[in-house]
This record gives C-alpha cells, structure tokens and sequence, in this order.
C-alpha cells in the first residue's frame, strides 16, 4: 500500500485519461460486488476494451521471448498456448 510507482502523467494529461482505484484489501463485500458490476457494465458498453491478445502455440515460446527482449511487442500481450 506504501508503494509509489511511476506514472506517465505527460500521456494521461495529453489524452484526457482518468486514473481510478481502490483497495482491494480494505474493501467490504458489497464494495466489490459493486466493483464487478461496474466493471461488467464497461466490458458490456465498451468502453472498458482487453488489450489485443496474440496466442502462439508452446513451441514458439523461444521467438517470443526474443520478440519482448528486443522491445518488438507493444500494447499486445503474448499468451502461450500448449
């Protein structure tokens, strides 16, 4: 709870973005209920989009890990598949 990561103010100013959160830890049963319908009801309207997603199969794990180390994967996530 003490942490302080950094955040890129310049691009959440530039875009108009807003930044919102809560404890997880600290929060009662109908806070989190409360929480996933909300989260629901942005998945279902979509304004709340999953990052784009690229599946390779277990066997390229090798050229995916050589894809993130030379910096060649932005805004997707890699997801091996076995």
């Amino acid at each position: 709870m003490g942490a302080r990561p950094e955040l890129p103010v310049g691009a959440v100013y530039t875009h108009d973005l807003q930044l919102r959160g809560f404890a997880i830890s600290m929060a009662r049963a109908d806070e989190l209920a409360d929480a996933a319908r909300r989260i629901n009801q942005l998945g279902a309207d979509g304004s709340l989009r999953p990052r784009a997603v690229e599946v390779l199969p277990l066997e390229a794990a090798a050229d995916a890990h050589r894809r993130l180390e030379a910096g060649q994967v932005r805004g997707t996530r890699l997801v091996l598949r076995p």
